[in-house]
C-alpha cells in the first residue's frame, strides 16, 4: 500500500499574523508623533490660558486690596501667593479657617506649578502651601513670578519685588504699577514654547530652543531657572526673541 502524499504545513496563519504586526507597527510609527505634538499643543494652550488668568487675578488684587494692606498694588512675591495669601483685616495666616480664608484668586493647580519652593512671609498673613497640596507641574508647565523688568526706564520700578509701605508692613512683595510671570516647560516633550504676561495683559511667546529648566528639582526652584528667562526681557530682545500670543 502505497503512503498517504505529505502536504507541506499550513504557513497562512502565520504570514497573516506577521502582516498585522507589521501594519501596526507601522500605524503606531506614523500615530504617535502626532499624538504627542497634540499632547504638546494642548500644553501650550493650558500654558496660555493660565497665565492670562494670572493677570486677571493680579487685576482684582490690586484693585480690591485682597490683602488688605491699604494699598492698591500688585502681589509679585510669587506665583503661590494669589492663592495663599490671607487678609490682613484678621492678624495671621489661618488660611484653612472660615474667619480668615486663604484669597484663592489662582486655581490650585496653578499655585502646585510655582517654581519657586520658599514661601513670602508677607507680615505673617501669607500660609505655607503645603497647607494645601504638593508642588506639581500643570500641564507639563511650571511658573514662576519674574524679577526684574529690563525693559522698565524709571529706576525705582525695575526691581518687581518692592515694599510698597502698606499698613500692615509686609516686606518686598508688591509692586504699585507692575508684575512679570513666566511659563515654562518641565522638559523639551512638554512643550516647545515659553510665555511671558505684565501689566499690559499681552501675551508673549518664544520658541524653547534649549532647556529653560535647568535641574531636577522639584518645584525647579528660581536658580533652576536658566538666567535669560527670570526677568523681563528688554525692548530690543522682546521684539528680536519674543511674539505676542493672541
Amino acid at each position: 500500500m502505497e503512503a498517504p502524499p505529505q502536504h507541506p504545513p499550513k504557513s497562512g496563519g502565520w504570514i497573516g499574523c506577521a502582516v498585522a504586526i507589521v501594519i501596526l507597527i507601522v500605524v503606531l510609527v506614523i500615530a504617535i508623533p502626532g499624538l504627542l505634538s497634540s499632547s504638546r499643543s494642548s500644553n501650550d494652550r493650558n500654558a496660555s490660558t493660565s497665565l492670562k488668568t494670572l493677570s486677571t487675578a493680579e487685576a482684582d488684587f490690586r484693585a480690591n486690596d485682597r490683602d488688605w494692606n491699604h494699598v492698591n498694588d500688585y502681589w509679585t512675591g510669587d506665583v503661590k501667593g494669589l492663592y495663599t495669601m490671607t487678609s490682613a483685616a484678621m492678624q495671621g495666616a489661618a488660611a484653612t479657617t472660615t474667619t480668615d480664608p486663604a484669597i484663592k484668586l489662582i486655581e490650585l493647580s496653578v499655585a502646585a506649578a510655582d517654581a519657586d519652593a520658599g514661601l513670602v512671609p508677607a507680615g505673617g498673613e501669607n500660609a505655607p502651601f503645603n497647607m494645601f497640596a504638593d508642588p506639581s507641574p500643570k500641564a507639563g508647565y511650571w511658573y514662576a513670578a519674574l524679577t526684574l523688568d529690563l525693559s522698565a526706564t524709571v529706576q525705582e520700578e525695575v526691581t518687581y519685588r518692592q515694599d510698597t509701605g502698606g499698613n500692615p508692613p509686609m516686606g518686598k512683595c508688591h509692586n504699585r504699577t507692575k508684575f512679570g510671570f513666566l511659563a515654562f516647560p518641565d522638559g523639551p516633550k512638554a512643550g516647545p514654547w515659553n510665555f511671558i504676561i505684565n501689566e499690559d495683559n499681552t501675551l508673549y511667546r518664544n520658541p524653547n530652543t534649549f532647556p529653560v529648566k535647568t535641574g531636577n528639582s522639584i518645584p525647579p526652584g528660581l536658580n533652576g531657572i536658566h538666567p535669560d528667562y527670570r526677568n523681563w526681557p528688554d525692548l530690543k530682545r522682546t521684539k528680536m526673541s519674543w511674539d505676542k500670543h493672541f
